[in-house]
């Protein structure tokens, strides 16, 4: 396997004419030779030196091989490699509460507010996203994470009554978003879709704390100053106590407040949407950080073999002067080039086969042939059965099929051996836990977030995770209709 193979097509015209060159130089020297005396006595007078200069030659053509060689950039063997990049972090809390079901913005609230989530999350690839649903408090619907179209999977999630508790705590969901986020650098910012009604959470209290930790807070308001009825379940409207029909209307002042009191800013839903390119137009504007993606496999460069060898004939071909005579004759040569060939065929097609399999299913998943990447991780584990890291690749691939029972007996399979290393096996288990959530099995998810922490006790995703499967357990979302 060769990164740049290009340079090897290059060097057949760059060694042919070295080589022509090299012979051009030789007849010179003979034709030279010739008119200096009888070629018998000059042959006696100068067979070391021609001996010694044949060799040298051989050792320059072969360092130029080598050279082109390194620079094709010869790969063999795989290792997994943490990915890091520069991203800025973002948290959509999102208002779920009654009054999100009033339709002065057509066609409600609540389908504003998720077409303003969907349109951000797109103009977001490349940083790191959460989302929080909140009513009269906060729940984190989706993790901090790189991969958008998981955290848009996550929009059927947010209906009114996804949060059990009544109300409506915006300064519950700021506390929640800057504690998602405040432990990071660069830039970090809460992105509020309500309407602004609150009861008494103190938003304005919480953008502070929020500033406090470098997290800014922008606001998009929802609704309008004439307000509408809030419909409910069953046909009707909301009444208060003394029986009158509730009008719920857009509280813009909070909502600037909050946003104002952290160094962000509010903005008034349009029906472009035209504020989430201004509010994605401020944060890319901001410092990024540099922060872990994730994990990825690749191949190992072994450009320094062929380079070192390259420098080792060159530096015989500097002491050529300085060794005996016997040593420098042509057919001394014939061990180095046969150890050269040693070294340059020394990987084994029988692992560059396995990982060439592993490579071509990855990038199948990069192309969201997720099911072409599954049988290509199945061809590489029969391959080599021993080897943790198909079964993990196809763990996820299976997640991505949305086969979650055999996607956590996949990461299962991966967790229990105890070969495994620490690290992968954390992985494992932190994977059967989203897969596990994912499948509405919140016992099951907690289970598999407390073995990853066990393994890997500063993982904070984990962590997170472990809470939201306990609360999700404790207050199962309601039945789909």
């Amino acid at each position: 396997m060769f990164k740049t193979p290009l340079w090897l097509i290059l060097a057949i015209p760059v060694l042919t004419a070295a080589w022509v060159l090299s012979a051009w130089a030789a007849s010179r020297r003979a034709r030279a030779a010739d008119a200096l005396g009888k070629a018998s006595t000059l042959a006696k007078i100068t067979e070391a030196a021609g001996a010694r200069r044949t060799l040298s030659t051989r050792l320059r053509l072969s360092a130029l091989a080598l050279i082109l060689a390194a620079l094709a950039g010869p790969q063999w063997g795989v290792e997994l490699v943490e990915t890091r990049a520069s991203a800025r972090q973002v948290v959509v809390a999102v208002d779920v509460s009654l009054s999100m079901n009033a339709q002065d913005v057509k066609p409600s609230r609540l389908d504003r507010a998720k077409e303003s989530l969907s349109l951000l999350l797109d103009q977001l690839r490349g940083e790191r996203v959460a989302v929080v649903a909140f009513a009269g408090e906060a729940h984190v619907v989706c993790p901090l994470t790189h991969d958008i179209e998981a955290a848009k999977q996550m929009l059927t999630a947010l209906e009114v009554g996804a949060v059990p508790t009544p109300g409506t705590a915006i300064g519950s969901a700021i506390r929640t978003g800057a504690a998602l986020i405040g432990r990071f650098t660069g830039a970090k910012t809460v992105v509020l879709l309500t309407d602004g009604e609150d009861h008494k959470s103190d938003p304005l209290g919480a953008a502070r704390e929020a500033a406090a930790s470098g997290v800014k807070v922008f606001a998009v308001g929802i609704g309008t100053a004439d307000g509408e009825p809030i419909p409910v379940e069953g046909g009707g409207y909301k009444k208060d106590a003394r029986g009158s029909t509730v009008i719920s209307r857009l509280a813009e002042e909070p909502l600037a407040q909050a946003a104002q009191a952290s160094g962000g800013a509010y903005f008034r839903s349009s029906p472009g949407m035209d504020e989430i390119a201004e509010i994605v137009g401020r944060i890319k504007s901001a410092d990024s950080s540099q922060g872990l993606a994730g994990t990825a496999s690749r191949w190992r460069n072994r450009y320094a073999w062929p380079l070192a060898l390259a420098f080792l004939l060159i530096c015989l071909e500097m002491v050529l002067p300085l060794l005996p005579v016997a040593a420098t004759r042509p057919q001394r040569n014939s061990l180095i080039l046969a150890a050269m060939v040693v070294l340059l065929a020394a990987p084994p097609s029988r692992a560059a086969t396995l990982e060439g399999s592993l490579r071509e299913g990855n990038r199948r998943y990069n192309d969201g042939k997720f099911d072409e990447a599954l049988e290509l991780y199945g061809a590489a584990s029969g391959k080599k059965p021993a080897d943790p890291r198909p079964v993990f690749n196809a763990g996820t691939a299976l997640f991505r099929l949305e086969r979650d029972s055999d996607s956590a007996a996949a990461f299962d399979a991966v967790a229990q051996r105890r070969e495994v290393p620490r690290a992968l096996r954390a992985d494992a288990l932190y994977n059967m836990g989203n897969t596990r959530l994912h499948a509405e099995d919140y016992a099951g998810a907690a289970d598999a977030y407390r073995r990853a922490l066990a393994l890997a006790p500063d993982d904070e995703d984990a962590r997170r995770n472990l809470v939201l499967a306990l609360r999700r357990h404790k207050s199962p979302p309601p039945p789909k209709q």
